[in-house]
């Protein structure tokens, strides 16, 4: 039997109705009042500080505050310039291979069970002025090159062959077991709990655990953004601010509020087991498309008030 051709075109108008729109993502934009979990921040007055100033002054005293400051959102995305926390997508969506897939559903890639999400970072100045620091700019992954590239990546972090190896990978295992419990080793800058590795600082994560693996993706950014010092850690510091190109991981924590929103916030690595329930269902959660994250960062403030 030959169909006609009004046949055909009915049947592909269907087809192009029917297929879920990868390109059309969409969801709600971030809320301010009701995507900041505000009980995280926890502000505390701890007891009297000192601090050094030039002289004739010679020193000041102050108060020590510390504090949880939601300071950074970042996007995690499968789909190339998609914006979470905007609801849409911001320009073209450049090449095909700079969106992200989980590589266990490719039967051309079945062994290579991976993940790569592009990653976008927003400073959120919500609490400026109460603790001093000095962070710059935003960040938009698909424009940079070492993001898309492991081997080129290891430019800002040579030092990620020392880890490469079973057994410093293995050693995660104990980090993964102290963040489920609320306390990530900061002795252990290589590891992101659950996560596996903290490198390379790229999108691709040898997990194809989508949740768990965006989870991992949003805390290398985090790492990168220490590493290139364009955000510092006002924790390490009463008196200032210092840059850390070696992460403090327990000086941070996050929740994620697309495509689905989850309370409380929790430490870098924690299992997305504790989490990921309904998260991401197909196609669409509560708030936006599925495979398409939006994550709140919590910085550690402790700092002294005469430094401000």
């Amino acid at each position: 039997m030959v169909m006609s051709k009004p046949s055909w075109l009915s049947i592909l108008l269907i087809l192009l109705i029917c297929k879920p729109a990868g390109a059309s993502k969409s969801g709600d934009s971030f809320n301010l009042i009701n995507d900041v979990h505000w009980d995280e921040i926890d502000f505390r007055i701890e007891g009297i500080c000192i601090c050094p100033r030039p002289p004739p002054v010679f020193y000041e005293t102050g108060i020590i505050i510390s504090y949880w400051e939601p300071f950074l959102l970042e996007d995690t995305v499968s789909e190339a310039n998609y914006s979470p926390f905007l609801g849409e997508t911001i320009g073209s969506s450049l090449m095909d291979e700079l969106g992200g897939k989980n590589k266990s559903s490719d039967s051309v890639d079945i062994a290579n069970e991976s993940t790569f999400a592009q990653a976008h970072g927003y400073l959120l100045p919500l609490m400026y002025g109460i603790c001093n620091r000095n962070d710059y700019g935003i960040w938009w992954s698909e424009y940079d090159a070492m993001w898309q590239n492991d081997e080129m990546s290891a430019i800002i972090h040579p030092e990620a062959s020392l880890f490469a190896n079973k057994a410093m990978q293995l050693s995660c295992m104990a980090d993964a077991a102290a963040v489920n419990t609320g306390y990530p080793l900061d002795f252990m800058p290589w590891c992101i709990g659950s996560g596996g590795s903290a490198y390379p600082m790229t999108g691709h994560v040898d997990n194809d655990n989508i949740i768990q693996a965006n989870n991992t993706v949003a805390s290398r950014l985090i790492y990168k953004l220490n590493r290139i010092m364009m955000i510092c850690d006002p924790a390490d510091n009463l008196c200032g601010c210092n840059y850390t190109p070696i992460w403090i991981k327990s000086h941070y924590k996050m929740h994620v509020v697309r495509p689905a929103d989850r309370s409380p916030a929790y430490p870098v690595g924690k299992s997305a087991k504790f989490y990921d329930s309904g998260l991401n269902p197909p196609y669409r959660g509560d708030k936006g498309s599925n495979d398409e994250f939006l994550w709140v960062v919590y910085r550690k403030q402790r700092c002294c008030t005469c430094c401000n």
